[in-house]
């Protein structure tokens, strides 16, 4: 698994755990992401492991340095938030302190919001 996807695991399970629950609809997601990523027993294992314990996003700016990676992570994570047809305030500041601290400045998280919608509009 390349650092850019152990990177949006990270994030996909600080999401997951932002508003204190897992829902059918997120673990749907979580297993389709592994999926189309051909996870090893051994990756989804690691991921496993992170559900339990949720990983640090310290050096996720470290691990992911260009930018346009860094926006299709931050719009997966938004699509991800949307899944279960809500979207938590605790979901809400974890995405705004995870963009400030990507460097992705607030109007262009506006516009990958309105493309994670029209994503998650497609596949409804």
């Amino acid at each position: 698994m390349e650092h850019r996807e152990r990177a949006l695991l990270k994030g996909l399970v600080q999401l997951i755990w932002a508003d204190g629950e897992v829902s059918e609809e997120e673990r749907l997601m979580l297993g389709g992401i592994l999926s189309e990523l051909g996870s090893s027993a051994a990756e989804i294992e690691e991921v496993g492991r992170m559900m339990v314990e949720p990983p640090s996003l310290d050096d996720l700016r470290e691990k992911v340095p260009d930018a346009g990676s860094r926006r299709e992570i931050m719009k997966l994570l938004l699509a991800m938030s949307m899944a279960d047809g809500r979207v938590e305030t605790t979901e809400i500041r974890f995405l705004d302190r995870l963009a400030e601290h990507l460097e992705i400045p607030s109007a262009e998280l506006e516009a990958l919001k309105e493309e994670a919608i029209q994503v998650m509009g497609r596949e409804a």
